[in-house]
């Protein structure tokens, strides 16, 4: 049979016992490829063991086989054969042991146990010994002299079954080879039925199952090659071998038997002859098997000896046919048949000097498959060639040395190739020089370790094209210009040769290191081209994935300049992208006489750049911090404006309590504008918004305002539009969003200090509003930049910075953002404490069960659950302030305030003025009793409070030292510089939130150091919510360099608080 030369690449015995589980069924395959193997399979004491197979085939022909097993062999093992054989179909049905033989089944129950049973032999349950009886016939005549067809009649040995009798003598009755074949017989032993079992199946290899196991069987018609080596499994498990004409044991040689090819020099002749040698020199002998592995002879007792090596087809043919080959003929011979003649291992000389065996020749073998990947398979082998350089034999790169191979010169030659290999391709070595697949970028050394493999004699088979590296990579455009977009077609030559751009961009998206380009694979491994494709998906991304070519806005001129800066792109034919490379620098704008405020260096740089962006018709963002003047900077651009385009006014939108005081710091700075601030609705007012407003060069007016009567401030037809506090319409699908979308300006200023609070999603939303395009939509913005940059700031690991720089190219030119720090303003100190506040006695308790009954409450919730967290979190932190805000019966102690009223009265003793921020009404309320049985004078501010600029004007003329605000009321929109401290009584989830309360204080105009105190309530949630904090800080990265962004806070974060 044909297995495929998988012998060639393990030993025998493993090959011959793979083959044989393969027949039995020991082995499941799991998963299988045309490359590799995974199976399991049962030892021969029922261990189960699991193999990795890789292998390659040429044809049916094996040209690599590795296969590790969890066995104690570990390599190439029995196992890897047999479940090779099994997975590859290489066993044939016919010789499949009973339990795998579909038959009818009797019962389900009965089945599945006759089946192991059988298999394992396990119905053999006795003591009874078994004996194969074997019936010899003697040649008549010489081997030699009769046709090879006629060879089968020459001589005969037949095989029997055979039990003891009553007479303690070998009979043939009650015992039969069908039923051993089938591993039947309850009265054996049943070591004895397995090994016959085994025996009788090899039997059948090569016979193809066509006996059937009649009795007797004729041996000498039987041409399994493995019945040697499973006659002798037979001997050593007891069963004796017995000649059925004497009834005596057969006598079994000690010695084997050495078939040789002798070669005898004569003089005039060599001859060439096949002998059988052994010490009882046999005469009249059959051999058995094919290749022959047993001799059988009978000198009055029957004699059998295994033949140590097999027999060769050429020792067979030798046997039949002497050949003698005249000496003048010799160079002949040893040129053209003698190398073939040693790889049998039998060469005897009688007087002819045997010339050296030839040098083994090491050949790799290379060949490539894929296209758009290419993967080069690299396989090792040795070959011996015959003197003409015919190949006479081939043998795997590790495979045993044997017979004809000179083990000493492959040593040494495999030793010098994997030097080169290791220096010059270390990829290809593995954990030793093999068989191997080849891919990216080791694919850039094959042809120099080709050139240095041969110059050692080395013999590479190269069925690959050539790879290298791109010298030269260009960009041609051809871009068409429209009003507000450039729609561009790219071609990408490499090395002159055009490449299908689609094609390109897919082989880098994938990591792809090669293309096909001019016949041979050229390296894409570049950073021109790799920032390219970054580009080129970025724009995609951003894009309409429905259109052929990009379509990139004239407005996202950081991508356009990221292009040209690469340097492979020609574009002097476009007088657009020309312009961008040599756009000169814009002409600073003046300050107006007519402002009333002398700007401060930081604050000219933000009025020129609101200007100039004006003057393009573009918006921007600025993100100043709190405290900076962002509102003189807005104010300044606005009268510049104004007295270069008179017409429709400008639409400042600020919150409620903002209101008022963008209308007097108007007056204040910019005393020539005529400012209207609208506070009610037309149904409160009594008048149409465009009477209100008439003749007015800026209109002042809330968010609510502008939501609810959007149409009517639509109909204005304003120039352009500021949007003060722009967090208030940072969430992109809430109404005030949409309102002032639907405003149509044409310029659009977002002025914030905290332009991301929570997630970048409400960056993009700024962007939308104030450039427009340059973000894509909200599906590709997340896509492109959210997803992946929120997700590699919530890794462990970080990363996403490259992406993160990218961002903030892209925003670079319509975002201004200045630090405190960063400006060197003369602002005096801000010092910042944490005072930890210890939960008194049942304070403690309270809170304490409540967190209990809270994780319990939470366990198990999901993401679509967020606002029943949210509110055990409340619930949480209310408890952690006061226990009235949880209960309001409560007469446990109020730790809070008790720490907070002496800090008070010393800082009034002292003639300081403190600002006291929460986020809970009702606690500063709590406070506010506090301070009344004190007899400490305060202020109170919250969302729902009249006359605000009243109040702050009483602060500021020291009528209280203590002003009580809540944290949402207080974060925009106050100048309260007379406070010299700051309080917050419980940290919020935003940093950003508690920044701007604090620079009411710490603000232009502060002249005295400003203390912040933080009060936070130990081993509660609170303490969490600071550290939270920090991974918020973390958000105002995208703006700048020194950090990263953050995601809005999941469902999974929210639990984690609790913990």
């Amino acid at each position: 049979m044909n297995y495929g030369g998988l012998e060639r690449f393990v030993d025998s015995g493993s090959f011959a016992r793979g083959l044989m589980y393969a027949l039995r069924g020991q082995s499941s395959v799991t998963s299988a490829s045309d490359e590799d193997i995974e199976a399991i399979s049962s030892g021969s004491n029922g261990e189960i063991y699991t193999e990795w197979i890789e292998y390659e085939l040429e044809g049916e022909e094996f040209v690599h086989f590795s296969g590790r097993c969890t066995c104690p062999v570990g390599y190439n093992c029995k196992h890897c054969v047999s479940a090779t054989l099994t997975a590859l179909k290489l066993v044939p049905p016919s010789l499949m042991t009973a339990s795998q033989v579909s038959r009818p089944r009797t019962d389900a129950n009965s089945g599945w146990r006759r089946a192991l049973t059988n298999m394992l032999g396990l119905e053999a349950t006795g003591q009874d010994p078994i004996a194969l009886g074997f019936t010899f016939t003697a040649p008549r005549v010489p081997m030699s002299s009769l046709p090879i067809w006629k060879q089968q009649t020459t001589g005969r040995l037949e095989m029997h079954s055979m039990r003891k009798g009553k007479r303690d003598t070998w009979i043939k009755t009650g015992i039969s080879l069908s039923n051993l074949r089938e591993g039947i017989g309850r009265e054996f032993d049943p070591r004895q039925v397995r090994a016959v079992r085994d025996f009788l199946m090899a039997c059948e290899l090569g016979s193809g199952g066509l006996f059937g196991m009649r009795e007797p069987l004729s041996m000498t018609m039987l041409h399994s090659p493995l019945l040697g080596y499973y006659l002798k499994g037979c001997i050593d498990a007891g069963v004796e071998l017995v000649d059925t004409v004497t009834k005596l044991p057969i006598i079994i040689e000690p010695e084997p038997a050495v078939p040789t090819i002798n070669l005898t020099d004569t003089g005039d002749f060599i001859d060439v002859t096949a002998a059988l040698n052994h010490p009882s020199d046999p005469k009249d002998f059959l051999l058995i098997g094919k290749p022959s592995q047993l001799v059988f002879w009978d000198d009055g007792k029957l004699h059998m000896a295994f033949l140590e090596p097999v027999a060769s087809e050429e020792w067979s043919y030798l046997r039949r046919k002497d050949v003698r080959v005249p000496t003048s003929e010799q160079d002949d011979f040893e040129r053209d048949f003698l190398p073939a003649l040693r790889v049998t291992g039998m060469i005897k000389t009688d007087g002819y000097e045997l010339p050296l065996p030839p040098e083994p020749v090491l050949r790799l073998t290379l060949t490539s498959s894929g296209e758009r990947l290419p993967v080069v398979t690299a396989n090792w082998e040795w070959a011996y060639q015959d003197k003409r350089g015919h190949v006479i034999s081939t043998y795997p790169l590790w495979s045993p040395p044997g017979p004809g191979r000179n083990a000493e010169a492959e040593q040494a030659i495999r030793s010098e190739a994997s030097d080169v290999v290791a220096r010059v391709c270390p990829a290809m070595m593995g954990e030793r020089l093999g068989w191997i697949k080849l891919r990216g970028e080791q694919l850039l050394a094959l042809d120099e370790l080709a050139s240095e493999l041969a110059a050692i004699g080395v013999e590479v088979v190269q069925d690959t094209p050539t790879f290298r590296r791109a010298e030269d990579v260009q960009v041609d455009l051809d871009v068409d210009e429209s009003r507000d977009w450039l729609d561009l077609r790219m071609r990408v030559l490499v090395d002159g040769q055009p490449v299908e751009l689609r094609e390109l961009l897919g082989a880098l998206a994938v990591g792809q290191r090669f293309t096909y380009v001019g016949g041979s694979y050229v390296n894409l491994d570049s950073p021109d081209l790799a920032r390219l494709r970054a580009l080129i998906e970025e724009a995609r991304l951003l894009g309409d994935a429905r259109r052929s070519e990009l379509r990139v806005p004239k407005i996202r001129q950081s991508w356009w300049q990221d292009l040209l800066d690469l340097g492979i792109v020609n574009a002097s034919a476009n007088r657009w992208l020309e312009a961008v490379r040599n756009a000169p620098e814009p002409e600073p704008a003046t300050v107006p006489d007519t402002l009333n405020a002398t700007l401060r260096p930081y604050q000219e740089v933000g009025f020129g750049w609101l200007s100039q962006l004006r003057d393009a018709g573009l918006g921007g963002v600025l993100a100043d911090d709190m405290g900076l003047g962002k509102t003189v900077q807005v104010l300044a651009m606005i009268l510049r404006d104004r007295e270069r385009n008179p017409g429709s006014p400008w639409l400042v939108v600020a919150p409620t309590s903002v209101v008022g005081n963008w209308v007097s710091e108007a007056e204040r700075f910019a005393p020539t504008l005529k400012v209207v601030g609208i506070d009610s609705t037309e149904r409160i007012r009594g008048t149409r918004l465009a009477d209100e407003v008439s003749g007015a060069d800026v209109v002042v007016t809330s968010y609510t305002l502008m939501r609810l009567e959007a149409d009517d401030y639509r109909a204005l037809g304003i120039t352009g539009l500021v949007l003060d506090e722009a967090q208030n319409v940072k969430n992109a699908k809430s109404k005030g969003f949409a309102a002032a979308a639907s405003l149509g300006a044409a310029t659009v200023f977002a002025v914030t200090g905290t332009p991301i609070e929570n997630n970048l999603g409400e960056l993009w939303a700024m962007f939308s509003l104030t450039a427009p395009g340059l973000l894509g939509s909200a599906e590709k913005f997340n896509d492109a930049y959210r997803k992946p940059i929120e997700k590699a700031a919530s890794s462990p690991d970080g990363g996403g910075e490259e992406l993160m720089a990218t961002l903030r190219r892209r925003i670079g030119p319509f975002l201004l953002r200045r630090t405190k720090q960063s400006v060197s303003l003369d602002l005096p100190p801000k010092q910042e404490q944490v005072l930890r506040v210890e939960l008194k006695g049942s304070h403690r308790r309270m809170y304490d069960v409540q967190l209990e009954k809270e994780r319990q409450r939470v366990l198990g919730l999901s993401e679509e659950d967020r606002i029943e967290i949210l509110s055990s979190l409340t619930r949480l932190r209310q408890l952690a302030i006061d226990p009235r805000l949880a209960d309001g019966d409560s007469a446990a102690p109020a730790s809070k305030l008790d720490e907070l009223l002496p800090l008070l009265e010393s800082l009034v003793a002292e003639h300081h003025s403190a600002l006291v921020f929460s986020q809970f009404t009702r606690f500063l309320k709590l406070v506010a009793e506090r301070l009344d049985e004190a007899g400490i004078p305060y202020l109170y501010l919250d969302g729902s409070t009249r006359g605000r600029p009243g109040l702050i004007k009483r602060f500021a003329a020291g009528e209280a030292p203590v002003f009580l605000i809540s944290l949402k009321a207080g974060g925009t929109g106050l100048n309260l510089t007379m406070a010299d401290y700051a309080i917050l009584t419980d940290p919020w989830w935003n940093p950003a939130a508690e920044e701007q309360a604090v620079d009411r204080a710490h603000r232009i105009g502060q002249t005295r150091p400003v203390h912040v105190y933080r009060l936070v309530a130990e081993g509660t949630i609170e303490e969490k919510v600071v550290a939270l904090q920090d991974q918020k800080r973390r958000l105002l990265g995208v703006l700048s360099e020194d950090g990263a962004a953050d995601g809005k806070l999941s469902a999974a974060e929210l639990r984690a608080l609790l913990d």
